[in-house]
């Protein structure tokens, strides 16, 4: 029946053939809805322009197609937009709901170094600071640096201070403090000697611990020794650091010092039975690897006095 209906609008049926299709139309409603239609249809065409633009088509088509993909991608956003702000929502909600972690500050750990008689050795500290220390010589130190890098010394040693201007280098020996910032200085604190400071570079200060603002600021090439009423000034003597490369240097040093100092390197008990010589001045350096009886008797040859050593009991006298 389509068939009919078309051929009906192309004109190409013949006149019997038309007027047999409107005859059957007045009696079915459904063939004369579609002949109604059909006929509206061809007349709405009738009313526009028949030529055709393939090439203005194409790219109406291509248009078209961007305008699709781009209402597609707009509606994807949107919905990964929602979700993440319910995400976004769910993530701030726990951060505020969820207890603040507490900050933990590691505890200290003491570190202790011990050097031997006759033996010197050289250390890095965890903040880069340089140290030698000397024979019988204690070092100790809490890890990590917190505030301030405190090390306490029993004995001698070399620093070279790490320069770190936001937590000071503090070296304390006998409730004497020696602070330093960026800086190279010796600290030499045996246990039956006043505590004496050599500064070599920068700047330090030096203080009793109960009595800090009381201090004194050192200048380089200056030694200071710590006394009951204070601190004095003594003659600067720029080797008195040769211990760390294996040489003991006495620079015009009385008897009775250099006897003490081979007491603190060798761990030796030396007796002076020949009071006059105790005073007497000496220059001269020698080998840490020369034992301290042999030290003393290239001495004795300066001025007359003799050397006993007693194995057993590592003493040594002189008369």
């Amino acid at each position: 029946m389509d068939d009919k209906i078309i051929s009906y609008i192309q004109g190409s049926l013949s006149p019997k053939e038309q007027q047999s299709l409107l005859e059957e139309s007045k009696n079915n409603e459904q063939l004369r809805q579609a002949l109604i239609n059909q006929i509206e249809c061809e007349t709405l065409l009738s009313l526009h322009p028949t030529n055709i633009n393939i090439n203005e088509g194409k790219r109406h088509l291509h248009i078209f197609k961007a305008h699709l993909k781009t209402k597609k991608r707009l509606k994807a956003i949107r919905i990964i937009l929602r979700y993440a702000a319910v995400l976004l929502i769910g993530m701030i909600s726990m951060w505020f709901l969820s207890p603040v972690p507490k900050l933990t500050i590691p505890s200290p750990v003491m570190q202790t170094i011990s050097v031997p008689y006759a033996q010197h050795c050289q250390m890095t500290l965890p903040d880069g600071s340089k140290v030698w220390l000397n024979s019988n010589t204690t070092l100790s130190y809490a890890t990590p640096f917190i505030g301030k890098r405190k090390i306490y010394l029993c004995g001698e040693a070399l620093f070279e201070v790490a320069k770190n201007k936001n937590i000071p280098f503090v070296v304390n020996s006998k409730d004497i403090n020696v602070e330093a910032i960026g800086t190279k200085f010796n600290v030499r604190s045996y246990a039956d000697i006043p505590i004496k400071v050599t500064l070599f570079d920068g700047i330090v200060r030096v203080s009793h611990e109960k009595e800090p603002n009381k201090g004194i600021l050192l200048t380089p090439n200056h030694s200071i020794i710590a006394t009951e009423k204070g601190f004095e000034e003594i003659t600067f003597d720029k080797e008195s650091t040769n211990w760390k490369n294996g040489i003991l240097h006495f620079q015009s040093m009385p008897l009775l010092s250099i006897t003490k100092q081979l007491q603190h390197y060798y761990g030796v008990k030396i007796i002076i039975k020949k009071k006059e010589i105790m005073h007497i001045k000496y220059s001269g350096k020698f080998r840490t690897s020369d034992d301290a009886a042999e030290i003393l008797r290239v001495l004795s040859r300066i001025n007359d006095f003799k050397v006993s050593q007693r194995e057993q009991d590592k003493q040594i006298i002189i008369y």
